[in-house]
């Protein structure tokens, strides 16, 4: 086994930080459509931090709202 850096985490964090960055909306117009910490948003992008069901549940929905153009 190689030692050195760990690989961060392909959690859902990592998926919709894609999505969001596509759609052209910020951590923090995220965290506010949620109801999730910008912080833990970052930390959940970035595979530092995995997601709890809630959580990640409030983000994809926050995320369908913002596809359907029901948030601006």
């Amino acid at each position: 086994m190689t030692r050195g850096r760990v690989p961060p985490l392909r959690t859902g964090g990592f998926a919709w930080g894609r999505e969001r960055v596509a759609l052209g909306i910020s951590l923090e117009k995220l965290a506010e459509i949620s109801g999730v910490a910008v912080p833990y948003l970052s930390l959940a992008e970035n595979g530092r931090m995995v997601p709890t069901g809630a959580e990640h549940d409030a983000v994809m929905d926050a995320l369908r709202k913002v596809r359907a153009g029901a948030v601006s």
